[in-house]
């Protein structure tokens, strides 16, 4: 078995068992699972680190394909989640927030697992680059928003049925969840759109054209776009708070998965990350 190999299995065992320790935390807290939490998360960061060092090395570049973008994503969301984590003191977001980091991660071990260096891309500088780097950046705010928001519906269906008791005693306050919501679906929409612009700059000197949303991998881009547009436009000026941004959040979280991981997988077309 190679080395990367060991690294790709090496991770998603830690973030497994990162992922426990956080989910059995958040069912009856225990400073026991709290380490193995802590810990698992942190050690997978870590051997994480690794195997992104030892694809680029192999590459010659960070590798901005398809078939590691997953796992970068994973490694991204884990830094915005541990920043998250330190400075609000709550743990209550990793028993969501671990898992969507080692589902992402499995996405890529079972494309890279047995197979030798990862296919390097022909565009892989400048606005290329920049486009790639703005989605991941999006991709992490919008899994907290997408967290956040689930969390907010789990809470307030408790406080609606008037039974506070398993999520009251467990998460941090409504406006809390609606705040932290706000912030993560407004600094990822930021990237988003700096990342469209950037894909429709590096499609002009490429490819000779501006418009690249006819392509399949960039579609669902597009739509996630006029999604997280109209909440953040709802929330500011149609006063759409609570429960309708937390749905909002969730269904374009859903179309940012399919925009990455999945879409450029089923479907080809010019974009390298698609093909």
């Amino acid at each position: 078995m190679s080395t990367q190999d060991l690294l790709l299995i090496g991770v998603a065992a830690l973030y497994a068992l990162g992922a426990v320790g956080y989910a059995f935390n958040f069912y009856q807290a225990n400073p026991l699972w709290r380490r193995v939490g802590a810990w698992g998360l942190v050690g997978g960061w870590s051997v994480h680190c690794g195997l992104v060092l030892l694809l680029s090395i192999s590459a010659g570049t960070v590798p901005l394909t398809r078939e590691v973008l997953p796992s970068l994503c994973a490694w991204l969301v884990v830094v915005v989640y541990i920043y998250l984590e330190w400075t609000t003191d709550d743990r209550s977001f990793g028993a969501l927030i671990v898992p969507i980091v080692l589902v992402l991660h499995l996405l890529t071990l079972s494309n890279l697992i047995g197979v030798g260096e990862p296919v390097s891309v022909s565009h892989s500088a400048g606005w290329f680059r920049a486009h790639v780097l703005a989605y991941v950046l999006a991709y992490a705010a919008f899994a907290i928003s997408c967290v956040s928001a689930i969390m907010y519906l789990m809470l307030l269906g408790e406080i609606q049925a008037k039974h506070l008791g398993f999520f009251y005693n467990r998460l941090p306050s409504l406006d809390v969840l609606n705040q932290i919501n706000d912030r993560a679906a407004t600094f990822g929409f930021v990237f988003l759109s700096g990342g469209s612009i950037a894909s429709s700059i590096w499609a002009y000197q490429e490819l000779y054209r501006f418009w690249v949303w006819g392509d399949p991998a960039f579609l669902p881009i597009l739509i996630s776009w006029v999604i997280y547009a109209g909440h953040l436009l709802a929330r500011r000026f149609a006063g759409w708070q609570g429960k309708r941004s937390a749905v909002l959040s969730i269904a374009g979280f859903i179309l940012v998965i399919l925009a990455f991981p999945v879409i450029g997988v089923l479907f080809s077309g010019q974009h390298p990350l698609g093909g």
